[in-house]
């Protein structure tokens, strides 16, 4: 695991370059400059390695757990045994144990309070306590392109396990998209932004919208928006290092295999039955759309045979009708030969 060693900023700093020089290009009016999906890195901040964390604590000064599970029946009898069995009981992580075991290690030796599962499957940014039981819910909005991140400015959502790197005031800041123009308008990210801290970028976070109307929809650069007020409600939670899981729906899942990638999933609600009724729904949607794709290919060759049908069946008609074309050409009057206008007679799209 890589950790990121940079500053956090708990106000919008007054400057979002990337690097010192670039300071200038990257401020409109003062304002910080949102580039990408963020501007907060400066390039000369460097990775480092686990090993060089103290042993057992996670960059935060947290201590993980060390418990590990060969079974999904070990990790339910470890829940089972623990004074906190009844929590665990009315949470998600006994259906996690079948599910997805490698998760469910990792959050049940996980220090912090609270976890987040961003599901693109159902659409919602969830908070789950330690045990996994549901805090808060909010809809969300998400990338516009399927499958996850693999590299900057692809227009998608990284899906995997994750943290929080950090927390910021997000006000002020000012969106610059991939052809490098920066809106003047502030406030497109709400009033607080959470990175997601991923392999991939640290372009990426949970953030408000100046756009309510798109939650529920696949419409972002890969960032995760919710409403303004869930943001500062979401954020009295969040602790830098904390979990943050972004699930992959079945559309993205499908995009992943083609790719060669598999990401792994955890069902975000007790009994799985919204997932399964989004995945049968998407089912019967891509039935209904290969049915219509290969229908409407049925009928263009169709078409097509009856053309060369009428063709074989009529050739006489075809040498006339050529010969009619060809006649025609040759009485038509020809055209009257207008002068080529001077430039100043030329208008401004020639």
């Amino acid at each position: 695991m890589s950790v990121l060693t940079c500053t956090l900023f708990l106000t919008a700093p007054t400057s979002c370059s990337k690097t010192d020089s670039a300071t200038d290009s990257n401020t409109a009016n003062g304002a910080p400059v949102y580039t990408g999906e963020t501007a907060f890195v400066k390039e000369e901040d460097k990775l480092t390695n686990e090993d060089d964390e103290k042993e057992g604590q996670d960059e935060h000064g947290r201590v993980w757990g060390t418990h590990t599970f060969a079974t999904a029946q070990d990790a339910i009898k470890y829940m089972e045994s623990s004074p906190d069995a009844g929590k665990y009981a009315s949470g998600i992580f006994h259906r996690m144990a079948d599910e997805n075991l490698p998760y469910l290690t990792k959050l049940l030796n996980n220090p912090y309070d609270y976890f987040i599962v961003v599901d693109k499957q159902i659409m919602r940014v969830i908070l789950f306590d330690k045990y996994g039981r549901e805090v808060l819910g909010y809809g969300m909005a998400c990338a516009r392109n399927y499958g996850t991140k693999h590299k900057k400015a692809d227009s998608r959502t990284p899906e995997g396990f994750f943290s929080a790197e950090g927390i910021y005031d997000s006000t002020d800041w000012l969106f610059t998209n991939d052809n490098g123009y920066t809106s003047p308008a502030r406030g497109q990210f709400g009033p607080r932004f959470i990175r997601v801290k991923n392999p991939v970028t640290t372009q990426i976070g949970i953030h408000g919208t100046a756009s309510p109307g798109s939650i529920g929809h696949r419409v972002s650069h890969g960032c995760i928006r919710v409403k303004n007020e869930n943001i500062l409600e979401l954020v009295k939670y969040v602790t830098p290092g904390m979990p943050i899981i972004i699930n992959p729906s079945t559309r993205d899942s499908q995009v992943n295999k083609n790719e060669g990638y598999h990401v792994s999933f955890i069902t975000t609600d007790l009994t799985g039955q919204r997932r399964e009724e989004l995945e049968a729904q998407y089912e019967e949607e891509a039935k209904r759309y290969k049915e219509a794709a290969e229908k409407a290919a049925k009928e263009r060759a169709e078409r097509e045979k009856e053309k060369a049908r009428e063709k074989k069946s009529n050739p006489a008609d075809s040498v006339s009708s050529g010969n009619a074309a060809a006649e025609s050409a040759a009485t038509a009057p020809e055209p009257a030969v207008e002068p080529a206008p001077s430039s100043a007679e030329k208008t401004e799209g020639e």
